[in-house]
């Protein structure tokens, strides 16, 4: 490797490292604001946390948006090698999701349930830099960018639902508790809670249609890379579509809102991260290239 080569390497490492220095400091403040709650002794102090809490995350937001391209750069291919490498993907998508609905809504307390989540999967791409392998050359196009980013889009998405699911049976156990010892009145209502997660469950399965969709047209244009539909990653994935799928059925059907919804999209995120992780670490796939 020339000194050219090991000096931008050097300065894509300190870029990631500050991207995730900031995404700690974002999941920090974001939990303090809403930990904290409108107690009277907090009310001049907690509208400060927010702002840090959301200024992080729109810093970090576009730092790990410009290690990404540079990574890109430097690879010559999309960061997809080894699933170490697609967390930090995985964190951006999850931040842009999250940024789309504070913009539509303005309910940040979103954050607190979904940036530790990001911050979790930059540490992961963080801590195992190192793991990366060659993508196969037929792999390097712009189909795999869409089929990426749409199944990265989706599984945001449904982190998002998840964190709605969250908030919903918080506030619950709070009315119910008859408590307001935490959280307080920071939580949107059951309804808000219940119907923006409900969007989100179909925005996403919106979004992994669609990328299933171009990851199978994709497969036509694929020569030297065998396909399989009994892949691991492939079954999995279809599995998640159903049960994201199931839900919105059910609901629609025979009415399953509230606790019912919440729950079902908490089963859901671990659908997701058995697809994502799961499969990655303990099956084989032609997904995987370790």
């Amino acid at each position: 490797m020339s000194l050219a080569s090991q000096n931008a390497r050097s300065m894509i490492n300190f870029l990631f490292l500050v991207t995730l220095l900031i995404y700690l400091a974002a999941g920090i403040f974001q939990t303090l604001s809403l930990a904290i709650g409108n107690r009277s002794e907090a009310s001049v102090i907690r509208p400060a946390i927010e702002q840090i809490a959301f200024w992080c995350t729109i810093i970090g937001f576009a730092f790990l948006s410009v290690f990404i391209a540079l990574w890109w750069l430097q690879q010559g291919h999309f960061p997809m090698t080894h699933w170490t490498d697609s967390t930090a993907f995985f964190a951006w998508a999850i931040t842009l999701v999250y940024l789309l609905i504070v913009r539509l809504t303005h309910l940040r307390t979103l954050g607190s349930f979904v940036m530790p989540v990001a911050f979790i999967a930059i540490l992961i791409s963080y801590s195992f830099a190192t793991h990366t392998a060659a993508l196969p050359e037929p792999l390097q196009n712009y189909w795999l960018l869409a089929h990426t980013t749409l199944i990265f889009l989706a599984y945001a998405a449904f982190i998002a639902a998840f964190g709605f699911g969250l908030m919903y049976l918080i506030a619950e156990r709070k009315i119910r508790k008859k408590t307001d010892a935490l959280f307080d009145n920071l939580l949107p209502s059951l309804g808000t809670s219940d119907e923006l997660g409900y969007r989100c469950t179909i925005l996403g399965v919106i979004l992994l249609t669609m990328g299933v969709i171009v990851g199978s047209l994709w497969t036509q244009y694929i020569r030297d890379v065998p396909w399989r539909w009994l892949d691991a990653k492939v079954i999995s994935t279809l599995v998640t579509w159903f049960i994201y799928v199931a839900q919105i059925g059910i609901r629609q059907f025979w009415g399953w809102h509230g606790r019912r919804a919440a729950y079902a999209a908490i089963i859901g995120f671990v659908a997701v991260l058995c697809t994502y992780v799961g499969v990655d670490l303990f099956l084989d796939s032609m997904h995987t290239y370790r």
